[in-house]
């Protein structure tokens, strides 16, 4: 996903790829508020895009992300499932630490507060895709990577 200075809500893909089966699919994503996806956003707590890995400290190779979801019809923003990502909590290099960050559909107004979020038609596809191809794993690992 690409990160800039414009108030619009920027989008990108969210890929599942198979090392020995190649690509499987990918899907229209995005993180953050249109105003946060810039580079220093990854520190706005509220609003600020998912860190990459290698913007926090101290840095780590990838998230993982849990199979199996979540209920989380109760949470305001989230509204069904929600697929949990770890570590749990991080630190950015600004000290920042940003927590509680997963893959759900994009409930509520566009963006979200951290997580990955997908439109309801991409999540319908990522869910079923995702369990389908993932039946015997617990969690598998997640690159988070931005243009600038």
């Amino acid at each position: 996903m690409p990160l800039d200075n414009t108030p619009a809500l920027n989008r990108g893909r969210l890929v599942l790829y198979d090392w020995e089966k190649g690509h499987i699919n990918r899907w229209v994503a995005t993180s953050g508020l249109g105003n946060w996806q810039k580079i220093g956003g990854r520190s706005k707590q509220g609003g600020g895009v998912c860190p990459a890995p290698y913007q926090c400290n101290p840095s780590f190779a990838n998230y993982w992300v849990q199979v199996a979801p979540l209920d989380l019809a109760h949470v305001k923003g989230v509204e069904g499932a929600g697929y949990p990502m770890t570590p749990f909590a991080v630190r950015t290099k600004e000290g920042v630490q940003r927590s509680d960050l997963l893959i759900h559909r994009d409930a509520n107004v566009p963006g979200s507060m951290g997580c990955i979020v997908l439109p309801d038609d991409e999540f319908k596809d990522f869910c079923t895709t995702f369990e389908r191809e993932l039946v015997g794993h617990e969690q598998i690992k997640l690159w988070v990577q931005y243009d600038f």
